[in-house]
């Protein structure tokens, strides 16, 4: 029975029987999952760090052994080329010094270090000279004339006629292996055997840098001296494993079996000698590299399995407590059961889950409450809308009215503006007419007045020749009349002339922006009549005009708008482009491009144009003189002119400081004009 005031069993706990298949309390599974998440990470980590960093080492051991191995043949070389040396210089003194100072020189030599003995052997291969260490200092008198003619060093040198190295060889002096050097000079051969504190010199700053073999193998194979080699290494022929070694100038790895162990060994094969310098490192699983990061790996699997199992049960054990009052707390649910609390825990998910679970209740009371005031507002929105749109039909109805009497004046502004525009364009002509007057005014004044000159000194002279004709006329003096006469006459024929030429140009050029009529001209000569009338204002000044035209340009155009457009231009740059300066140059240029186009430019080297201005320069009423004599349409007027009756395209250039360039692209025969409506 139960007692008063007890709780009826929780479903929750009601045992499961222990022996179900397949069914693992939650505990124990995330204990598990936790152990099996740590482990099989550390060991997909590690596989992945040795499968990445092995052949990493391997390689970098690789590469280790090879560069060794060059040094190790660079610093053997440097050696041999220095006892090559002092040895080539002992020969030399020993053609010149006399026999009995040869022999003290020999001792200084092998005194000095790096040889144990030299022989000075002559012509008939015997033993001249030989010099030895203190030690066995004795037994030189016993090499003294020892016959060395059959010696194979000393018959190469002999036979060959330059210096030679030799392979290990058992030295006459005290039997034992040695390698030595032999240089043959005035039918004699210096012999140096090689001192063998000298070659472990050599080789010695690689070898303390490795704790493995490092060795130096002649051409027949034979071991000549090493570091960290066993001696039975010593004793082996190394031939036969140097066979296929393919000998580069960057050295050869190849792996090879050393005291019976495989190593990564760094060939190099030295060109002077032929000899071979290895440099040995442990391959492998055998390198030291890849054993201590296989512990590493090991030693860190091991330490996240105890980890894992260490901490298995303290992760698990609050995340099945909490599960558990979800559970409860579920069931209660579902029995209409909504005041019930969950207990919260350590973990933020489950508290979350709890949270919502209790607000559950709360938001299924409320739901059918608020469809009720959806359903209100609903009704409240509709009649909302209703008056809104009863609200925007009469806006709309205003806005259009406003918009017809905006249209309205937008279209009598508008034709105002173009009758104002019509009246600045006219200006614009008017003003360009009045430099063209008095451009034909100034240069006809020149020519004129000279002729006037010219013609009133005649008359002078002709008046003073009548009274001398009443005194009485002599030869000279009717031939100095003459000369006068006829040199005023010239004078005022030649400006007359002039005059005449000025006056077809000008009225060319008036006839041509008169009627803008289409005909076949020359370009450079529509350019010299409409820089004829440029020139007096030019000359006013210290700017520079230069034109550069080919005279072969044919074109069929329309020679009037197109010297209203180079008028523009270069009235546009002698106002604006040099303003505040005193020197300038103005460049026009033409040349005929090969799609029947012709590019004509007008550059000046002024101060620029302002880059906020660049873009529209061609825009009506832009100009950088406005209300101080500048109207803003000289370029309008040139772009509605090129791009229309000329039917071409112009484009600028400009940089502040450093000029302006306009480029004009014409069609060598001019479009037909549109029919009018």
């Amino acid at each position: 029975m139960r007692r008063p005031g007890q709780s009826p069993p929780s479903p929750s706990r009601t045992p499961h029987p222990s022996g179900a298949m397949g069914e693992w309390r939650l505990r124990s599974s995330l204990m598990a999952l936790l152990v099996i998440a740590t482990v099989g990470t550390f060991g997909l980590v590690g596989f992945g760090v040795l499968a990445y960093r092995v052949p990493i080492i391997l390689e970098q051991d690789r590469q280790h052994v090879r560069a060794e191995a060059i040094d190790l043949a660079h610093n053997f070389e440097q050696m041999i080329d220095a006892l090559e040396g002092r040895l080539a210089a002992l020969t030399a003194l020993s053609l010149e010094m006399p026999p009995a100072q040869i022999q003290r020189f020999l001792d200084a030599a092998v005194a000095e270090g790096g040889f144990k003995a030299i022989y000075l052997v002559g012509e008939n291969g015997r033993v001249a000279y030989a010099a030895a260490p203190e030690s066995p200092r004795n037994s030189r008198q016993n090499l003294l004339g020892a016959d060395l003619s059959r010696n194979p060093l000393f018959s190469s040198a002999r036979d060959l006629g330059r210096r030679v190295w030799s392979d290990r060889y058992l030295s006459p002096l005290n039997g034992e292996g040695t390698v030595g050097l032999a240089i043959p000079f005035g039918g004699k051969v210096l012999l140096g055997e090689l001192a063998p504190n000298t070659a472990h010199n050599a080789i010695r700053n690689n070898a303390e840098r490795l704790d493995y073999p490092v060795m130096v193998v002649d051409r027949a194979g034979e071991y000549v001296v090493g570091e960290n080699v066993a001696e039975g290494d010593r004793l082996r022929n190394w031939a036969a494993d140097l066979h296929s070694t393919s000998f580069k100038p960057e050295g050869d790895i190849r792996e090879m079996s050393i005291s019976g162990a495989p190593y990564e060994t760094g060939i190099v094969r030295s060109n002077k000698l032929e000899w071979t310098f290895m440099v040995a490192n442990p391959a492998g699983h055998n390198n030291p590299r890849v054993r201590v990061l296989f512990l590493v790996v090991l030693v860190g699997f091991a330490a996240s399995l105890l980890l894992s199992i260490g901490l298995a049960p303290f992760w698990a054990s609050p995340m099945t407590k909490a599960l558990t009052d979800l559970i409860a707390q579920t069931r209660a649910l579902s029995r209409g059961k909504f005041g019930r609390r969950v207990t919260r825990g350590p973990i933020q998910e489950f508290n979350q889950l709890a949270t919502d679970m209790e607000s559950m209740a709360e938001a299924i009371r409320q739901r059918q409450a608020e469809l009720e005031q959806s359903e209100e507002r609903l009704v409240q929105t509709l009649q909302t809308l209703q008056s809104l749109n009863v609200e925007l039909e009469s806006r709309v109805e205003q806005r259009t009215a406003d918009l017809a009497r905006a249209n309205r004046e937008l279209s009598a502004a508008m034709e105002t503006l173009k009758m104002a525009q019509g009246e600045l364009v006219r200006s614009e002509k008017l003003a360009a007419l009045g430099n063209l007057v008095g451009g034909v005014a100034h240069e006809l004044n020149t020519p004129i007045g000279n002729g006037v000159m010219a013609v009133s000194t005649v008359y002078d002279h002709v008046c003073e020749f009548r009274r001398r004709m009443e005194s009485g006329l002599w030869r000279p003096s009717l031939e100095a009349f003459v000369d006068r006469v006829e040199r005023g006459s010239e004078i005022a024929l030649r400006n007359l002339g002039r005059a005449n030429e000025l006056l077809a140009s000008f009225k060319q050029v008036a006839i041509d922006q008169a009627s803008a009529q289409r005909r076949q001209f020359v370009l450079s000569e529509v350019v010299d009549e409409i820089l004829l009338t440029l020139q007096p204002t030019f000359k006013r000044t210290s700017f520079k005009l230069r034109c550069q035209i080919p005279g072969e340009l044919m074109m069929d155009s329309y020679p009037g708008p197109l010297g209203q457009v180079l008028t523009n231009l270069l009235t546009n740059a002698l106002l604006h482009g040099f303003e505040g300066r005193t020197s300038g140059q103005v460049d026009i240029t033409a040349e005929r491009q090969g799609d029947g186009r012709v590019c004509l430019e007008v550059a000046d080297d002024g101060m620029g144009i302002a880059p906020g201005m660049l873009g529209r320069i061609f825009d009506p009423f832009v100009t950088s003189k406005l209300g101080r004599g500048g109207n803003g349409l000289g370029l309008h007027i040139v772009w509605n002119t090129v791009t229309g009756v000329l039917g071409g395209s112009i484009s600028v250039d400009s940089k502040p400081d450093r000029g302006t360039r306009f480029r004009i692209i014409l069609p060598v025969v001019a479009p037909s004009p549109r029919p009018t409506d």
